[in-house]
């Protein structure tokens, strides 16, 4: 080929000069691979059970994905991903790019696992979760807490619990004065227990301790912080084999109790998730009918229910894990199924699409895709390899 004086070498598809490169998709988890491709041209299609998505990225930790967990994905403040869990019984943080490319992953051996993680004011990571020694006789599970840099190198690590029975936390946040908070159970001894509310500052050092309870068992899921620095947590109050009424309890700053309420719903009602809803209330979600259905029930500022919806179709849904308010109204909720969900503010179903491979933690991000991840072993589950998923949701509704 010429080309004269002054002019510019032409380019391959690839933008490069003279240079020969063949393009398509070169992804063979995508629709329409090319395997004569030379060049990824950004054309990659996916659908996951006919439903187009973004991307689905596995991560193997463990030689064994049975031996690994995920539970929470957060969006960090660079545009990436942060996933709790843990692998081969030791806590783990996975951090990917915008795209979900992993670029590290952490494990820290003083946990088991590490149900919930938020980013801290500071740039670095707050996590929590268990830990359970299995060398020792007598050895219960106790808190375990974490924090780290934005590289997810250790900063602090604390556990707090009873000497004899067990103890771990299911949820973590900041609170606005820069301290930590989590809710979990405490005191566990197989038959009663309590749900905890405890304060740490923010070297990990403890403020104080609050514990809840209507019945003889009581466990605490989920949590937030509303704007004058009251605290909001849901979870379960009941019997600890059964009879589980979906339980809500507000406390002020000082973890002092505003009210609490246990519900009964149809048959065993648990909450794993909460959020503030557009009128000042809360909105929370989890299972009823005994574990076969999905529940999402509202409170208003005050603690009385707006609305509460048990969710029972023929097949077998076994709760909702998270809950996220969208930027158009509404909800999305992601079920132990793996179906995402759109409500509308008054609790109605919009839209309901099975999906695979992630059932815990859904979040919208600010171009209105969500992000999905977690595979976790509640009620009976089985697990998974660690997953994470994006779709953009114009194409469900």
């Amino acid at each position: 080929m010429l080309w004269h004086c002054g002019e510019e070498e032409p380019k391959d598809c690839a933008g490069v000069a003279g240079g020969d490169s063949i393009c398509g998709c070169t992804d063979s988890l995508a629709t329409n691979f090319d395997n004569t491709a030379t060049d990824d041209d950004g054309s990659c299609e996916y659908l996951l059970n006919g439903i187009p998505i973004k991307w689905i990225k596995t991560y193997s930790i463990s030689d064994n994905n049975g031996l690994d967990e995920s539970w929470r994905v957060i969006q960090a403040s660079d545009g990436g991903f942060v996933i709790a869990g843990a692998t081969d019984y030791k806590g783990l943080l996975i951090k990917t790019d915008a795209n979900g490319e992993k670029q590290w992953h952490k494990i820290y051996e003083s946990s088991t696992s590490l149900y919930a993680v938020r980013q801290s004011s500071d740039g670095g990571f707050i996590a929590t979760g268990y830990y359970e020694c299995d060398t020792l006789p007598g050895c219960y599970p106790d808190i375990y807490l974490l924090k780290t840099d934005f590289s997810g190198n250790v900063e602090w690590e604390q556990s707090d619990g009873t000497a004899e029975n067990n103890d771990w936390a299911r949820d973590v946040i900041e609170t606005q004065d820069g301290s930590f908070m989590i809710t979990g159970t405490w005191n566990d001894d197989g038959w009663n227990s309590k749900a905890a509310l405890r304060k740490y500052s923010s070297d990990g050092d403890l403020i104080w301790g609050k514990t809840f309870s209507n019945s003889t068992a009581n466990e605490g899921n989920a949590l937030m912080e509303n704007s004058d620095g009251s605290i909001v947590f849901v979870g379960y109050s009941g019997e600890q084999h059964g009879a589980y009424k979906h339980y809500m309890v507000k406390a002020d700053a000082d973890g002092g109790q505003v009210w609490k309420k246990k519900t009964q719903s149809v048959g065993d009602a648990l909450l794993y998730a909460v959020s503030e809803s557009p009128s000042g209330g809360y909105v929370a979600a989890g299972f009823c009918n005994s574990w076969r259905s999905n529940l999402t029930v509202e409170r208003n500022s005050s603690g009385g229910i707006t609305w509460d919806n048990c969710f029972i179709d023929e097949s077998s849904h076994y709760g909702y894990y998270d809950i996220t308010p969208s930027l158009d109204g509404g909800y999305y909720l992601i079920d132990d199924i793996c179906y995402l969900t759109k409500i509308d503010d008054a609790g109605e179903m919009i839209y309901s699409a099975k999906l695979n491979h992630v059932n815990q933690s859904v979040i919208e991000l600010d171009n209105g895709d969500v992000v999905m991840g977690g595979f976790g072993f509640r009620e009976g589950n089985s697990g998974g390899p660690i997953t994470l998923l994006r779709l953009d949701p114009s194409s469900l509704e």
